[in-house]
Order: C-alpha cells, then sequence, then structure tokens
C-alpha cells in the first residue's frame, strides 16, 4: 500500500477527464466519509458540482448555426434583388430601365452589403426594405417584379434580429466564473482533503487509511497514464532489465502448473539526483510466462515490459519434490 498520495497531473487533464477524474475522487472520498471532515467534504462536493455545471454549459451557442445560415440565405436573397435590378437596366422597355434606374441608387447607396458586419447589415437591409415599400418605390417594385423577393428579404432580416436577440439573452445568463477558475478550485479543494489525511496518516499511521489511499492512488495512475499517453509520454519506454525481483519463494508441488507472482521495482535517480524505489504493477508495467512450470526442480519466468516498460528479464524458482 503506498502511504503517500499519487500527485496527480491534473493541469494537463482535458476538461473532460478533469471533471470525470473528480465526480469519481468525490464518489471514493463519500465511500470513505468517516475518514474525512464533513466540511471538507461538502465543500468538495460544491465544487465539483460547479465543475460539472460550467462543463456541460454550451461552449457555443444553438442559435450561432442558425443565425450564420440566416445571414447566408438574406445575402443570396439580396444579390437576387440586385441581379435583377442589374438586368433590368438593359431592359428593352425605357419605362421599365428607369424603374431599375431608381432602384438600383436605392441600393447603391449601402455599397457592398453583403460584406457589411452583422449589425450594420441588419440596419441596412431594415432601411431597404422600408424604403422599397414606400411610395416613392411602389411603381418600380411593381414593374420589376420585385414584391416577394422584398417580403422573403424582410422575413429573413427579422429571423436574424430574433437569434440575435436569443444569443444576446443567452450571454447575460452565462456563468461569471470561467471553467479554467473552476478546475483549480475543484483542485484546491481536493488537495485540502488530501493533505489533511496525510497528515493524519502521519500521526495516526497507515492502518486505518489504506484503503482509501490505495483507491485514491490507482484512479490517480490511471488518468495520468491517458494524460502521458495523448503527450506522447509513454514512447519513452524504460528498459525493464534493469528492474530488481524480490526473491521468490519455493513453490509447492500440486501436479498443476504454479504461477506465481513476481515483485519488481526499478531505482530512479531524479534531477536533483536523489534516487527513489518505483514499485512496478503486475499486467500494467509488466507480463509473466513460465516455463517447466509444473514439475519439481527449477522452473524460469519471463518478464516482459508492458505500458511504460519494454524488454525482457528472466528469473527462476523452485518448485519443491512431494
Amino acid at each position: 500500500m503506498d502511504t503517500l498520495f499519487k500527485k496527480a497531473d491534473l493541469r494537463r487533464y482535458s476538461n473532460g477527464d478533469h471533471a470525470e477524474f473528480h465526480d469519481l475522487t468525490y464518489a471514493t472520498c463519500e465511500r470513505y466519509r468517516a475518514l474525512i471532515p464533513d466540511d471538507f467534504l461538502e465543500a468538495y462536493r460544491l465544487k465539483t458540482a460547479q465543475e460539472n455545471h460550467l462543463y456541460k454549459w454550451p461552449r457555443r451557442s444553438d442559435y450561432t448555426a442558425k443565425k450564420a445560415e440566416t445571414d447566408r440565405l438574406r445575402n443570396r436573397v439580396y444579390r437576387g434583388i440586385r441581379g435583377l435590378v442589374k438586368c433590368n437596366r438593359k431592359h428593352f422597355d425605357p419605362a421599365v430601365r428607369d424603374c431599375a434606374a431608381h432602384v438600383y441608387h436605392l441600393l447603391s447607396a449601402y455599397g457592398d452589403l453583403p460584406h457589411t458586419g452583422y449589425d450594420a447589415k441588419t440596419s441596412a437591409i431594415e432601411s431597404i426594405v422600408t424604403g422599397l415599400r414606400s411610395p416613392g418605390y411602389a411603381a418600380a417594385v411593381q414593374a420589376l417584379a420585385l414584391d416577394p423577393w422584398v417580403t422573403e428579404l424582410d422575413r429573413l432580416n427579422t429571423q436574424f434580429r430574433t437569434y440575435a436577440a436569443a444569443m444576446e439573452e443567452e450571454s447575460v445568463k452565462k456563468p461569471d466564473l470561467t471553467f479554467k477558475a473552476a478546475r483549480l478550485e475543484t483542485d484546491a479543494a481536493l488537495r485540502k482533503i488530501t493533505n489533511r489525511m496525510a497528515a493524519l496518516i502521519d500521526i495516526n499511521g497507515p492502518a486505518a487509511y489504506a484503503d482509501f489511499v490505495e483507491v485514491y492512488n490507482v484512479q490517480v495512475k490511471h488518468y495520468n497514464t491517458i494524460v502521458r499517453e495523448r503527450y506522447g509520454r509513454l514512447h519513452v519506454r524504460t528498459d525493464i532489465s534493469t528492474a530488481d525481483i524480490a526473491p521468490i519463494a519455493p513453490q509447492p508441488y500440486t501436479g498443476k502448473t504454479v504461477h506465481p507472482i513476481p515483485e519488481l521495482s526499478l531505482r530512479k535517480v531524479g534531477k536533483n539526483g536523489r534516487e527513489t524505489v518505483v514499485e512496478l504493477d503486475f499486467s500494467v508495467d509488466y507480463t509473466v510466462a513460465y516455463l517447466h512450470n509444473k514439475t519439481p526442480g527449477t522452473a524460469t519466468l519471463f518478464i516482459k515490459g508492458a505500458g511504460r516498460y519494454a524488454g525482457l528479464k528472466t528469473t527462476t524458482f523452485h518448485i519443491a519434490s512431494p
């Protein structure tokens, strides 16, 4: 059992992994709540809930795509109106040409409208629709058959305003706290719990806290592994042949194959020059295979690196005579 808490690389967790890790860790704390002060646990619960709420808050409004599509459609309708007017400026009937020139003069006052900003474009279209529906343009609109085009342009412009207003209302309701700040607050609440428990372990000994620490460390190791895989750190694998193997006790003869699990550890020197011993986990850091492990005598055990470890190491153990 680890007597110290493994360090969670929380800063590098993705937002989804971060929220999921704290959900799982809070459930673990709840299961062992007798070991944790109530106020510490309640603070952690609130911060976890807060982070979950912000994580589920939509990063992008549902109206964003609708607003963009409506803008694309009103641009198309506006270009259609300009196209009709431009074509009719070459009409064989002078009266139609005059009507087209009259409307063209109005549209030209607003420049390249499709490439104008949202707000300016919306106001400009409103002015254009109002102008084309005024008595001064009634005959021209009728002569050029623009009435259905103007109606559709007005409908799309109104719809665009509706979506823009809905997005503005959403922005008012958006929480003031950023998700990044919420992550830091949740991390601090958890750190307060682990620091308290580490102090209690120093005072009371590890026995009462063994299960909690073991479960917590397994969770941390899982999510830290996800981070290492994401950043490609697992491609730099340590050679397991340098690992130390604990002595394997003689195995009793049973008439069947025996499968003792070796215990491996690695000595590592940190950047500060301090040597540490890392205990490896069976099936996570290494796998094993056996040879001559049924009959009395010497059996061979092959250890193959896995995960962050590569390479092969062999050792032997003894099967006692019946």
